[in-house]
């Protein structure tokens, strides 16, 4: 029998902003507020130093340090001054590291409910399979990330009117349930239950009888207290995962796909990580995704 979402256990109290200050990085500011408001979330302001910001001509350490530091700290002030952040509980913190691991470290030690952090471009999201900055997040942080990607336009939202849950049945898919019905419950949105089966029936009567497991399979998964303003909507589709996501997203105009990610570690650096990466590169709309714990 397939395991239920218990929405008793979710909050999201307390959201980690990830920022380089660079332009790509107000759309994600933009999701952070919207959700941070709608919530009465207190956000924590991070921006990470990397190694690049220490080097340069003519100069030497540590002057630099405190050079590219009190660059970073201005930066963040001119940040602080937006209106929308008036209201909100503040908290702002500036390290050195790697960004991954920084982000992932704060998470922990703040008692992080959602991290939020956009991504630039088609060259660097296409990194994702090598190390980069997204990556590391999303297969380490023990909370759920909201990335926003290159191809998302700069639209504040007062609610997500229309939700994507698309799952492969793993736990951390179970996990990103419990988030997609918060939000949809949050928003009185709309919510699509989306599973693309990739295997091929031997004919039309398999592939029926496929369809029809996998509805109920999905309306099992549904807690009794979800409280949902609209009936869910249950789609099963058959082909490659990650088209069928953004086909159906690009289609209904989805404004939030929520999806499980798998955890890190050796074994997790290929295959499963096809489908997300191929919807982190393409989406139009931020993506949720929720590691198993």
């Amino acid at each position: 029998m397939a395991s239920q979402a218990k929405l008793s256990c979710v909050a999201i109290n307390r959201i980690l902003l990830a920022t380089d200050f660079l332009p790509e990085s107000e759309n994600a500011l933009a999701c952070a507020l919207s959700v941070a408001k709608r919530f009465g979330s207190s956000l924590l302001l991070t921006h990470i130093l990397t190694a690049e910001d220490f080097t340069g001509e003519g100069f030497e350490w540590p002057a630099l340090s405190d050079i590219t530091r009190r660059n970073a700290e201005k930066k963040m002030a001119r940040l602080r001054n937006c209106r929308q952040l008036d209201s909100i509980s503040q908290e702002v913190i500036i390290r050195p590291g790697h960004p991954g691991d920084v982000i992932t470290q704060l998470a922990a030690e703040k008692d992080i409910d959602l991290i939020v952090m956009g991504t630039h471009g088609d060259a660097a999201i296409k990194k994702l399979f090598l190390g980069s900055t997204a990556e590391n997040v999303i297969r380490h942080s023990t909370c759920p990330v909201l990335t926003v990607g290159p191809h998302v336009a700069v639209q504040p939202l007062d609610r997500f009117n229309c939700i994507l849950y698309a799952t492969d049945y793993s736990a951390g898919s179970l996990q990103a349930l419990k988030y997609a019905l918060l939000l949809a419950r949050e928003d009185r949105s709309e919510l699509t239950l989306l599973h693309v089966i990739e295997s091929s029936p031997t004919g039309e009567t398999e592939l029926r009888q496929w369809k029809r497991e996998d509805r109920e399979r999905l309306l099992r998964m549904l807690p009794s207290d979800a409280e949902l303003a609209y009936e869910p909507e249950v789609v099963i589709e058959t082909g490659v995962p990650a088209v069928e996501i953004l086909r159906f997203a690009d289609t209904r105009r989805v404004e939030l796909i929520v999806m499980g990610s798998h955890a890190g570690g050796a074994m997790a650096t290929h295959l499963p990580w096809t489908t997300l990466h191929d919807v982190l590169r393409n989406a139009e709309c931020p993506v949720l995704t929720v590691c198993a714990q």
